[in-house]
């Protein structure tokens, strides 16, 4: 293990996934665990992630915990898309100094998150549910707004392109072979380019 800030949060001290109800401050055992199997659903123990991903996971529970993992555990670095490097699994944990997690606190977790772009979506949903709305706020602003953006502008190259690409081709008089090709010659035509291109479109 790195020297990074392993977190857990969880609705009181139970899980929410099988009922264990932790003990804080002490070691607990799981009563399963597989470290060979593939899906971590499956492979038993108890999850924990890192405090620069957690913000994906808030939804999941109302209190966070530090994680102190005992001399000896073994770990898994579970595959994520959505949190890679964010989802571990142990035999063996301690959580401590338990936190309710305010609109300040997820705040603070979404300031210092590395996650790919399209997991803000999410992370974002979660604040919402669980009423951290200055918070979900703000990845909108940050992240969403971008992301829509970007989106946008990628469908508009498209969109010119395929136009441009049309246009020349209804010009050297190649019907429409589709409702898309249809719709661009009635929409964004040879009129329609030239205006657009002042007439420098070709």
């Amino acid at each position: 293990m790195n020297n990074k800030r392993y977190v857990k949060v969880m609705f009181g001290n139970k899980s929410g996934a099988n009922g264990f109800e932790y003990k804080i401050g002490e070691v607990n055992v799981t009563e399963y665990w597989n470290p060979n199997e593939l899906d971590a659903k499956n492979m038993g123990g108890f999850n924990f992630s890192t405090e620069d991903k957690i913000i994906r996971w808030l939804v999941r529970g109302d209190t966070i915990y530090d994680v102190i993992i005992p001399e000896g555990s073994e770990v898994i670095d579970c595959p994520s898309e959505s949190t890679p490097h964010g989802v571990f699994r142990t035999n063996r944990i301690i959580i401590v100094n338990p936190r309710l997690v305010t609109d300040e606190i997820a705040m603070e977790l979404y300031k210092k998150s590395n996650l790919p772009e399209k997991s803000y979506f999410k992370a974002m949903a979660g604040c919402c549910v669980r009423g951290y709305i200055n918070t979900a706020k703000q990845i909108f602003k940050d992240k969403i707004i971008i992301i829509c953006l970007t989106i946008f502008l990628l469908f508009d190259i498209l969109l010119t392109v395929s136009s441009v690409n049309r246009t020349r081709e209804a010009d050297k008089g190649i019907p429409p072979s589709n409702g898309y090709e249809r719709f661009l010659d009635n929409t964004f035509n040879s009129k329609y380019l030239k205006n657009m291109f002042n007439n420098n479109w070709k």
